[in-house]
């Protein structure tokens, strides 16, 4: 591949969706942030296919308001035209089932085209690091973990939510005052009980309330 411009951290994304003017203006927040528009394309499966392969991530403008056959169809078919690349939907639609659904389907995460630039590129780089992204507002609409018989404590609760956020260990040590180390044993103890392997299936735990054992590993 080409050498990064200089100034560009090494992180290659790719934006993809039907509008161009939007396309365009979404890879100009993310090269004003510090990352690298490897690519643009639309939301085509062939097109994603081709290019995902160069990305490190995917940045995805798509109607989620769209008619729902239509619309989970499609959503489906570029995820998994993605090939694993890990994929970052912008989208206006702020209905939780629709955000719940895009997560469910295999979404590293959502950003609603109402928020900040400064809030979207946090969510790229959450998603860079392994993790996922969702709206605060939606994972408290919801969030049922909390309502599992009971069975995770409040310390454990607080930790899912603060997972939900996309936060990574370190910065929920210090949001509850706590060290690296509890986190991880927190994690663990909320892993087994709620029997899921890593924080992306706990995410989708969260969105549907029990855990699917068909959920891609990451």
């Amino acid at each position: 591949m080409a050498a990064l411009p200089p100034g560009v951290s090494g992180e290659r994304v790719l934006i993809s969706g039907d509008q161009p003017l939007i396309r365009t203006a979404l890879g100009l927040l993310v090269s004003g942030g510090g990352l690298h528009v490897v690519d643009e394309c639309f939301n085509q499966p062939e097109a994603l296919r081709r290019r995902a392969a160069a990305a490190d991530v995917v940045v995805m403008e798509l109607d989620l308001d769209a008619r729902r056959l239509t619309r989970m169809e499609k959503l489906e078919q570029l995820l998994a035209a993605a090939n694993g690349c890990p994929v970052l939907i912008v989208t206006r639609s702020d209905h939780p089932k629709s955000l719940a659904e895009a997560m469910h389907k295999g979404a590293a995460g959502v950003v609603l085209e109402s928020r900040p630039a400064e809030l979207f590129l946090r969510a790229i780089r959450v998603v860079l690091a392994g993790g996922v992204w969702v709206e605060r507002s939606t994972a408290a609409s919801v969030f049922q973990v909390q309502d599992d018989a009971g069975r995770l404590t409040r310390r454990e609760q607080e930790i899912v939510e603060l997972v939900t956020q996309g936060l990574q260990n370190k910065t929920i040590a210090e949001r509850l005052s706590i060290t690296h180390t509890t986190v991880r044993h927190h994690l663990t103890s909320i892993f087994e009980k709620l029997s899921v392997a890593n924080r992306l299936e706990l995410m989708r735990y969260a969105y549907d309330g029990e855990h699917d054992s068909d959920v891609v590993r990451r």
